[in-house]
């Protein structure tokens, strides 16, 4: 695969700067510590969850049928993953009633005991934004629309090309997405080399999706090929990112580097005024 057919430019707009809001995935789940989920379509159920909480409500609020058509999941594959995610202490069931839609609370998500290999709860930590950024619990900001229904079906075509692996690296290349400091995802995380454009994936991240680099380095190469994510040429200032190649006049004091950047991308993250700023410098 030839990486320089990636590279974007600044001809036409290249992203997507979505205007339908973020949701919040917990970083922990997505660490060598923690063990994967019992099954793919679990997971993929636990993110529609996630993706379908409502802050005004402060729960999920879905009829179990619209689950299944959404996810194409059978009654028993529902029920049978829904009971998971509540007895693990992931989500908690706020009304028992069949005759209304089904409701559950997004909990704290709970720590692992390695040696009794058991989840242990933690809902003394509210399920807040505020409240987790306080008690040190990382979380992932990830628009709404980048996790698609599409994605999470319980289909032959959605389990070959999303596979727990990749839905894995997808998620957490947004937990390194910063794009005041990086412009993207930290190149130091994943490296492109500007002459080669060699990918080289830091050893952390391996750890965190149980994979080699090797792996990984093949599901970011189908990402890329999907346009989930693109390269950047992009400029840097002892470390931090300036703007994009051809918007940042070329000096000695500044470094060329090759970035990812995901293709969706929250316009509310614009707003704030560095973002203002920076927004005019790149390749949009």
């Amino acid at each position: 695969m030839n990486l320089k057919n990636y590279i974007v430019n600044s001809s036409n707009p290249q992203f997507l700067l979505s205007s339908k809001g973020q949701f919040i995935i917990q970083r922990k789940i997505f660490s060598d510590a923690y063990p994967d989920f019992p099954d793919v379509l679990t997971l993929k159920l636990y993110l529609y969850l996630c993706r379908s909480f409502e802050w005004k409500y402060m729960r999920i609020k879905k009829a179990k049928s619209t689950i299944q058509s959404n996810l194409n999941m059978s009654r028993a594959s529902l029920n049978k993953s829904l009971y998971w995610l509540e007895q693990n202490h992931f989500i908690k069931r706020s009304n028992q009633n069949k005759h209304q839609m089904y409701q559950a609370e997004l909990l704290t998500v709970p720590d692992y005991c390695i040696p009794t290999q058991q989840y242990i709860s933690r809902e003394d930590v509210k399920f807040h934004s505020g409240i987790l950024k306080i008690r040190n619990h990382g979380y992932i900001m990830i628009p709404s629309e980048a996790i698609t229904n599409k994605m999470l079906r319980d289909t032959a075509t959605a389990r070959r090309r999303w596979s727990l692996l990749k839905v894995k690296v997808f998620i957490l290349l947004y937990s390194h997405c910063w794009l005041e400091y990086f412009g993207g995802i930290n190149p130091d995380v994943i490296s492109i080399d500007k002459q080669t454009h060699k990918i080289t994936v830091d050893a952390s991240f391996c750890y965190n999706v149980k994979a080699t680099e090797k792996q990984v380095i093949t599901v970011i190469l189908s990402l890329l090929k999907e346009k989930h994510v693109k390269v950047v040429p992009a400029i840097f200032k002892s470390g931090v990112f300036m703007g994009d190649y051809g918007f940042i006049e070329s000096s000695r004091d500044l470094e060329n580097r090759l970035i990812l950047r995901p293709f969706l991308l929250s316009g509310k993250k614009f707003e704030k005024q560095e973002m203002i700023n920076k927004k005019k410098y790149m390749i949009l």
